[in-house]
């Protein structure tokens, strides 16, 4: 059997919010792309001490839409 490469959540979930971050300034499109960087690290940095990481990336892109949202 060959090896799997192990899994780095850290590096996965950076990934995550990353997508999170470009999907979010596409959607916004009109909003200027650092407030949208804003959003996104005011979250990440909420939900720093998370004991349970798989679900960050879906609450950081909830929450930052929903604020937005409200600015445009």
């Amino acid at each position: 059997m060959a090896d799997q490469p192990k899994k780095d959540p850290v590096n996965d979930e950076r990934r995550q919010i990353d997508h999170v971050r470009a999907d979010l300034v596409r959607e916004f499109a009109a909003v200027p792309e650092q407030m949208v960087d804003d959003q996104v690290a005011l979250d990440v940095g909420r939900l720093a001490a998370a004991p349970v990481r798989s679900f960050v990336p879906v609450l950081v892109r909830r929450a930052a839409r929903e604020r937005l949202r409200h600015l445009i």
